[in-house]
């Protein structure tokens, strides 16, 4: 059993998520035309208990890390960060980032929540780099992740099933 899982950035507390912090404005999020484009799950209509149970199958996963993003000064959730999946043994993590929350869009949240909870991966599971898959349709959030440092390259550890996903690397 993993245990809670708390970071903190300048701005924003990263915390293991939970079924408590799903809830109708979470689920709204992935109702959200931008994230329908661009995010999995939320191409699917989903129930706020489809939500929940997609947590809890993410809990006390060894493979997985998922942090909730939570505004220091107000509580606020604001988005999540996703390490799925995690191999120790390869030095890898596949990472998705959803930031929810549109006045929080454009903001930088997503350097700095990437930027800390990399440094928590490289420090407590040897992870050496970040990998993720970016739709070339989705401009500000390729441009975020070049700003923070990632490359397009090719990789067989991320199943890209639609042709305008683009691959991209971080090495730690």
């Amino acid at each position: 059993m993993t245990a809670s899982i708390q970071i903190t950035t300048k701005r924003f507390l990263l915390r293991s998520l939970s079924e408590h912090d799903v809830t109708e404005r979470y689920l709204g999020w992935l109702n959200d035309n931008e994230a329908q484009k661009f995010i999995t799950f939320a191409t699917a209509h989903r129930s706020i208990s489809d939500l929940r149970k997609y947590v809890v199958d993410r809990t006390d996963c060894d493979d997985i890390l998922f942090l909730g993003i939570f505004d220091k000064t107000n509580g606020l959730h604001v988005g999540n960060i996703k390490y799925e999946s995690i191999n120790v043994f390869l030095g890898y993590a596949v990472m998705g980032l959803l930031i929810g929350e549109p006045a929080y869009r454009g903001k930088g949240v997503a350097a700095e929540v990437l930027h800390a909870s990399a440094i928590w991966l490289k420090n407590h599971r040897k992870i050496r780099q970040i990998l993720l898959g970016v739709s070339r349709e989705n401009n500000s959030a390729f441009r975020a992740y070049q700003q923070a440092g990632f490359l397009v390259t090719e990789t067989s550890h991320i199943h890209v099933s639609k042709g305008n996903i683009v691959t991209m690397a971080l090495s730690l």
